[in-house]
C-alpha cells in the first residue's frame, strides 16, 4: 500500500508551530495527553477488487494537554476532527506519528 509522502510545504500558523515545538520539548510524563505529528491517511474504496486512493485526512498535527486543561479542535468539514478523536480513542490507528494518554503509547 503506497500513500503519499508527507507534505512540507504546508503553511502553518505561529501558534501552531510553537505547540509543536512546544511538544518536541516537552519531557516524558510532563502531559496527560500528547499528539507528536500525527498523520493518517484513509484508503478510498471498498472490496478486494477496488484498491481505492489514498485520501490524506490529518498531517502533522501535534498538541499537549495538562491535566485539568480545557482544549478544543476548531475546523472546516473535512479538516480531521474526527479522525484526531477516533484516533485518542485507539479507534483508529495513525498512519505514522504518536499518541500518549498517561505516557502510554496507545
Amino acid at each position: 500500500m503506497r500513500f503519499p509522502k508527507p507534505q512540507e510545504d504546508l503553511v502553518l500558523d505561529d501558534d501552531v508551530v510553537a505547540e509543536a515545538e512546544r511538544i518536541n520539548q516537552v519531557k516524558d510524563g510532563e502531559l496527560k495527553v500528547k499528539v507528536k505529528n500525527f498523520r493518517k491517511v484513509y484508503m478510498t474504496g471498498k472490496g478486494p477488487c477496488n484498491r481505492g486512493q489514498p485520501m490524506l485526512a490529518v498531517e502533522g498535527l501535534s498538541f499537549g494537554l495538562s491535566a485539568g486543561e480545557c482544549f478544543a479542535l476548531l475546523g472546516v468539514n473535512g479538516a480531521g476532527k474526527s479522525t484526531t478523536f477516533k484516533s485518542l480513542t485507539n479507534e483508529v490507528q495513525p498512519t505514522s506519528g504518536s499518541i500518549e494518554i498517561n505516557s502510554i503509547d496507545i
